[in-house]
């Protein structure tokens, strides 16, 4: 394979990039100007286009320089990732388990599944990457992750998944709420009331806006779960969500009610199908799923929820 540009070449974008001008360039990478420039020049003659215009003595990279600099950015994470895990290799030989999981399945059940695995079953090392399940279930497929914690969303070709838990939305209400006088709360109560939103990290909005899309006037959008107790807690308004998330604030003092009309999570456990994993699947989602009903089955219980 005949290669445009080489890794020399894309140092020297870089830096350019970063520090705007030649100058700055050659100083970053401890070589000449002239280095510099013929590199520069060298890769637009190679690509067929330039990379940077001049604007008053400053080089600014034009929209392919960036696009290829986060290319090339991307790589330098992998090639990092490989260092890392050579220098764990100094230590000991541990397997790594790389687990995309949206926030709140990060924070309320894998630090007790890790635990407990690395506990009985082998000392592996963990990686956690925080991702939304459709990213979550890709990082599987292409063999970045291999396990994906995620919500709702069926699997893709290549990908497998079990079931961790299944639960419904629960009202979180502030303390002396007017509906908290209510045991359930029906879709009309909540029409025209503030509301804290989601956004698309955790997949809790999309789930619920499918089902109740008539659910209050959103005042707040929050990028994780694990944010909205400490916003409906100080009274700005009322959220809908999963009991597995209101594991992680057992001492908070938000009002707890079901809806009229369920609207169902599923929390999913994804692995890719095309490679045999090397760790024990079998157990790590028997863990999950204990964990997961653990939590959830004290949240109804604190709730007073049968």
């Amino acid at each position: 394979m005949a290669f445009l540009i080489n890794f020399r070449h894309l140092e020297a974008i870089r830096a350019v990039v970063l520090s705007g001008s030649v100058t700055g360039a050659a100083k970053r990478l401890n070589v000449t100007q002239p280095a510099v420039s013929h590199l520069i020049r060298d890769a637009e003659a190679r690509l067929g286009y330039p990379l940077f215009t001049r604007d008053l003595g400053r080089l600014s990279p034009t929209n392919r320089a960036t696009l290829i600099l986060e290319m090339f950015e991307r790589s330098l994470a992998g090639i990092d990732a490989i260092n890392d895990f050579c220098l764990r290799l100094q230590q000991s030989e541990e397997r790594q388990i790389v687990v995309s999981s949206i926030p709140s399945i990060s924070a309320a059940v894998l630090p007790g599944v890790i635990k407990s695995y690395r506990d009985e079953v082998s000392s592996d090392f963990f990686q956690i990457k925080p991702a939304n399940t459709e990213m979550g279930i890709a990082s599987v497929r292409f063999n970045s992750s291999d396990l994906c914690f995620g919500l709702n969303l069926d699997p893709v070709p290549g990908v497998e998944y079990a079931t961790m838990h299944r639960s419904q939305a629960l009202c979180y209400l502030p303390p002396d709420h007017a509906l908290a006088a209510k045991e359930v709360i029906a879709p009309e109560d909540l029409e025209q009331l503030p509301m804290i939103g989601m956004s698309r990290m955790e997949g809790i909005d999309q789930a619920i806006a499918a089902k109740l899309p008539k659910r209050g006037h959103p005042v707040v959008e929050c990028p994780a779960a694990i944010t909205v107790f400490s916003l409906v807690e100080a009274g700005i308004g009322y959220t809908l969500l999963d009991p597995i998330t209101a594991s992680l604030f057992p001492a908070s003092k938000l009002v707890l009610r079901p809806l009229s009309e369920p609207i169902p999570f599923e929390h999913r456990i994804y692995w890719s199908s095309s490679m045999e994993p090397q760790f024990d699947l079998d157990r790590v989602i028997a863990l999950a799923r204990g964990i997961a009903t653990e939590k959830v089955n004290a949240v109804l219980a604190r709730a007073g929820i049968a």
